[in-house]
């Protein structure tokens, strides 16, 4: 199903600045935040969205860079840290370290500091600056191990566990923008989605596109609402390129819970078996999508073509189908 909102979202990069561009939110999450403004709250996440119609190549995306999300509780945007080889805590830090020739102390070097002068705690005595040998090494403030190449380690905010960065969820991240494919996609749902309205308002009904429809205490964003007061009858539709048997069921419990029949309209004119076996039943009614911005009866089940009935008969059937049997 291509949700009312995911199309919204498409469709504002028709008419606005032409593309979406990530952020870094609180905590180092990724937001869009453009984008997830038009999507609903049933929608997917954001970036799961975006991803998605960029792998169908609906959009494009250009890499922007990487953010990595924990693996214990999948919040993103991991920070860096050195961590202590030996007892692995973060509170290793980089210090000058001094080694005092004479007896061979090792130590950072402001512990030879005293009063003014060098003092070796070691042996006690009074070094010069030229009897110790100075490096730079990571001190673990925990455990006081020494080392000079620290662990890598990727921090999380939310749960603070530390990880391996290859132990994380690496995700790329991209500015998306339309693909000339992609404009044909949309502006092919948006004619269907009109094509639907177009014909529910020829039959009398009140229609509302991108609308939201109240039911059983909660509002449902659907592409297209229409409803007769006068005899009580409501009619709500769908796009899909190719819905599912599961698609259907979802979508059916929807109209239930808002009182409605539903309209599905596939875009690509072809459907399962068991779609094409409810389509033939008065809880549903299923129409193709055609290149020309009409609307048809007709549509394919797999390979095979089905019943060659009117686009008036089909639709005349769907919006006069009585309210109780939409119940």
């Amino acid at each position: 199903m291509v949700s009312p909102g995911e199309l919204r979202m498409l469709l504002e990069l028709t008419e606005g600045e032409g593309e979406f561009t990530p952020e870094t939110g609180t905590g180092g999450a990724v937001e869009y935040p453009r984008a997830a403004q038009l999507l609903d709250d049933r929608d997917e996440q954001v970036v799961d969205v975006l991803e998605r119609y960029g792998t169908r190549g609906v959009l494009a995306g250009e890499f922007v860079s990487k953010v990595y999300s924990c693996p214990e509780c999948s919040t993103q945007g991991m920070q860096y840290t050195t961590a202590c080889p030996s007892c692995e805590s973060a509170h290793a830090v980089e210090t000058t370290v001094a080694e005092h020739r004479a007896c061979g102390l090792t130590v950072p070097e402001s512990e030879f500091r005293h009063d003014g002068e060098l003092v070796c705690p070691e042996c006690e005595t009074t070094v010069g600056s030229e009897e110790l040998d100075r490096d730079e090494r990571y001190v673990c403030k925990e455990c006081d191990e020494q080392f000079t190449e620290p662990d890598h380690r990727l921090w999380c905010r939310e749960c603070l566990y530390m990880f391996p960065p290859q132990e994380t969820i690496e995700r790329a991240l991209y500015r998306y923008r339309l693909t000339d494919d992609g404009r044909e996609w949309i502006e092919h749902h948006r004619r269907a989605r009109e094509a639907a309205a177009d014909t529910l308002e020829e039959r009398r009904f009140e229609v509302s596109i991108d609308a939201a429809v109240e039911g059983e205490g909660r509002s449902y964003p659907v592409h297209v609402f229409a409803e007769d007061q006068l005899l009580g009858e409501r009619r709500i539709v769908a796009l899909a390129e190719r819905p599912t048997d599961e698609d259907i069921e979802e979508f059916s419990e929807l109209a239930r819970r808002v009182d409605a029949h539903p309209i599905v309209v596939t875009t690509t004119g072809a459907v399962s078996e068991e779609v094409a076996e409810r389509a033939n039943t008065s809880e549903l009614t299923l129409l193709s999508a055609r290149s020309d911005g009409t609307l048809d009866s007709d549509f394919d089940v797999g390979r095979t073509a089905t019943r060659n009935r009117s686009l008036f008969q089909r639709f005349t059937s769907a919006v006069d189908v009585p309210a109780w049997k939409s119940q």
